[in-house]
């Protein structure tokens, strides 16, 4: 679909708030208060934006706030529970709202609010938004003594023409974990969705957030977007409708007791009785259910017993606890109005991991990474991790809790880079500590060479990033990165922090930032130490973004993943990216979890006109626990270690590959260099390849320029031909490639036996006319 553009910088924001603004006394009814909210680091910081709140739950709508990732004002930017003694919890979102269309640019030219009811039982605020050629009104209800926040949503078609939507809820937690919507794939359609549920969780071990969406039909982003693919046709409305269901503890007992309310469903009781072999009570005592291998819900317990309500249905239930081991599963059958008792009595006591790791070559410890491959690895997160690393302080050891059992641990610095993942065997009994002892067969060093590879699109725990700045430290260094990245959204908070963990370390920091609009992400860096960003992402446009991040400091602007929904190339072809094409944009992400086929394709576009718009590489990481640092990655040659400033240039310069996996040495002409020819004298450029998976092949690609007539050359994309194209074997090997003698560009694609490809910057050739000498 195509919006037209509406630049709300110009045309402005109109907000139009009515009612009566009443801020209630008593905490038990319900209030709404104007103003910057009071929920401690909540996001609604204007004067004009609103907190309803009643005694379980408060919420604030960001009325002149500008919401995150630059979509439009009046959305709920805040959630926080009311604790027992009548204060508020800490922010527990970056974001909820009703997404028009997948995370496509949102041209908005108004905002209007309308309080519908503000009484001591009941409140109720309209948000009237438009989207391109629709309006969009959204109702949020708050009741006394409820811990739902009741949402309903109609969206109009007011164009002349039928629109095709994907649209639905979102929930984006800003910190803690994610359970996403139960679902069970058939045997004879296992691409089939057969859902279990319709709502998704974001949990700690102190609060939960349910988003129930009835209406939903397809999930994306861990489910945090609930949506239904839809048509609107001119004139025609279609309503949407959830709740939003805010709780003082992970404990999903009562979003199922919700689900049964709101479905009308035939339920029966759960009575469990959990405890040790030696009849000690568990620490967070757990049932964990689940329907046909599916985890559904799992309900915590108070001391020794957990109770809570099912759906009519056969399941099957464990017990656990903290760091404690799994019971046996039992299969049961809920049946209507029946309550059943089980007792679960031969849980274990948790033990320890006391592992030292070291490089197998030189003998010294490493940062290292380390997952359960086999064993115990619980559901529930805060019950106990899956994933830990070595210590920033204590190189190369890692000590850490695990429920008692046979375990499969796998160990890897820089996997898939700089060596395999090696896999370890350990026992842990309860209330013991076992000590191991791994090796890792590191195959090559890039910094010996003068390559420093980075992960520049790296997330800590702003906004929807769970990642606290030691944990990201810890996780890039594992990763084999060899400089230190972070890019929150619209933030630089953790940039000092980051620095000052770097410094500790003696490894190089590229401080960033990652610019937010709703139609385009740019990665800007380095940054200077305390710089903020001045522009609001969601109204201003991308020149006046660039000119602030240069204020900033940096020197290097990327746009990452440009074609996903919102990417500039995608916005820019949809004629919805505010100022069009600024052409002093440097880099084009190829990200880690995205096709890359469109940014590939288009980078070689630019080379064919001779424009030096050059790759980066990012992975986008938000959650290092359960994503993985440096999954791609950019090397970047400066010949020693470099500061931010040198890192920076260099990839600017071009002087640097993209890679998943394979590394590369060019041995006498650097990436981003111009290699100057003569009809007469042919040249030979030479590279290393490494590929600790085993190399596959290496391409030797180029523009149809410096193609020559023979058969041998093929079309590898619309704007690159494959000039030659080598089989390998082995895991190093020595290649050459004859230049073709033409002006224009070459570039090597190299694969290993996993797949995993690295993309080189372009080498530029110029044929030199020798007349002129």
């Amino acid at each position: 679909m195509k919006f037209s553009t509406l630049n709300p910088a110009l045309l402005g924001i109109t907000l139009l708030v009515s009612g009566s603004l009443l801020s209630h006394a008593g905490h038990a009814s319900v209030s709404i208060t104007k103003g910057k909210t009071a929920i401690p680091h909540g996001n609604a910081t204007s004067n004009q934006d609103l907190t309803i709140q009643n005694d379980k739950l408060a919420f604030a709508i960001a009325v002149d706030s500008a919401p995150p990732w630059g979509v439009a004002r009046g959305c709920i930017v805040d959630i926080a529970n009311v604790k027992a003694d009548g204060t508020l919890s800490n922010d527990r979102v970056a974001f909820a709202d009703f997404i028009p269309n997948n995370w496509s640019s949102w041209p908005n030219t108004y905002t209007k609010i309308d309080i519908l009811k503000d009484t001591a039982e009941e409140a109720a605020v309209n948000i009237k938004r438009d989207f391109g050629e629709t309006e969009i009104s959204t109702t949020y209800r708050l009741f006394e003594g409820s811990d739902l926040i009741r949402v309903e949503t109609t969206m109009t078609n007011k164009s002349d023409s039928d629109l095709a939507l994907l649209s639905g809820y979102t929930l984006w937690p800003d910190s803690g974990y994610k359970f996403a919507v139960p679902r069970n794939h058939t045997i004879d359609k296992p691409l089939e969705n057969r859902w279990l549920s319709d709502r998704f969780v974001g949990y700690d071990e102190e609060w939960a957030i349910a988003l129930h969406a009835p209406y939903m039909r397809e999930t994306k982003n861990q489910s945090r977007d609930l949506y239904a693919a839809h048509i609107l046709s001119p004139s025609q409305s279609m309503t949407f409708s959830g709740d939003y269901q805010v709780l003082p503890r992970g404990n999903l007992a009562a979003v199922v007791s919700a689900e049964i309310k709101r479905k009308g469903l035939k339920s029966g009781t759960i009575q469990a009785h959990i405890s040790t072999q030696e009849g000690q009570a568990v620490e967070q005592a757990a049932i964990v259910v689940s329907q046909n291998g599916v985890p559904y819900m799992w309900a915590m317990g108070d001391g020794k017993n957990v109770a809570f309500t099912l759906p009519v249905g056969d399941y099957e239930v464990y017990a656990t606890g903290k760091q404690h081991s799994d019971s046996k599963t039992r299969l049961i059958t809920v049946e209507e109005n029946v309550t059943q008792t089980l007792s679960f009595d031969a849980l274990r006591a948790p033990g320890k991991i006391s592992l030292d790791i070291t490089d197998e070559k030189s003998q010294q410890p490493i940062d290292a990474k380390i997952t359960i491959e086999q064993g115990n690895q619980p559901l529930i997160e805060y019950l106990g991790a899956r994933t830990f690393f070595t210590d920033l302080d204590n190189i190369g050891n890692a000590v850490f809790g695990l429920a008692p059992g046979e375990y499969e641990l796998g160990v890897s610095h820089g996997a898939g880079f700089n060596a395999k993942s090696t896999i370890i065997a350990a026992s842990v009994d309860a209330n013991k500590t076992t000590t191991v002892a791994s090796a890792i067969d590191v195959k090559t060093y890039p910094t010996k060479h003068g390559w420093y590879a980075g992960d520049l699109h790296h997330h800590a725990d702003v906004l929807e990033g769970s990642t606290n700045p030691k944990n990201l430290v810890r996780s890039q260094l594992a990763a084999g990165l060899n400089v230190l990245f972070v890019s929150d959204h619209d933030s630089t908070k953790n940039n000092d922090t980051i620095q000052t963990l770097a410094d500790t370390r003696n490894v190089p920091f590229i401080p960033s930032i990652e610019v937010s609009p709703s139609w385009g992400h740019f990665n800007a860096f380095p940054i200077d130490s305390g710089a903020q960003l001045t522009v609001d992402p969601g109204v201003d446009d991308i020149h006046s973004i660039i000119e602030d991040v240069r204020r900033m400091g940096a020197t290097v602007i990327a746009s990452n993943h440009p074609y996903i929904p919102y990417g500039y190339l995608s916005s820019l072809d949809k004629g919805s990216a505010p100022g069009g094409f600024n052409p002093s944009i440097d880099l084009f992400e190829l990200n880690a979890v995205v096709n890359n086929e469109p940014t590939v394709n288009k980078a070689h576009q630019f080379w064919n006109e001779g424009l030096p718009y050059y790759f980066t590489a990012g992975s986008d990481t938000h959650d290092v626990l359960n994503q993985t640092s440096g999954l791609n990655r950019l090397f970047v040659y400066t010949g020693s270690k470099p500061d931010a400033n040198a890192f920076a240039q260099a990839a600017k310069d071009g002087h640097s590959y993209v890679s998943f996996g394979p590394v590369i040495y060019p041995k006498n002409v650097m990436f981003g260099n111009t290699l100057k020819l003569a009809k007469a004298q042919a040249q030979t450029i030479s590279f290393d390849l490494v590929a600790v998976n085993g190399l596959k092949s290496v391409q030797l690609i180029g523009s149809d320029s410096t193609a020559t007539t023979t058969a041998t050359n093929k079309q590898s994309a619309v704007n690159s031909v494959v000039l030659e194209d080598k089989k390998l074997t082995g895991d190093h090997d020595y290649v050459s490639f004859k230049v073709p003698q033409a002006s224009g560009w070459v570039a090597l694609i190299v694969e290993d036996n996993e797949g995993r490809k690295a993309y080189t910057n372009p080498i530029w050739l110029k044929l030199v006319d020798e007349s002129q000498f």
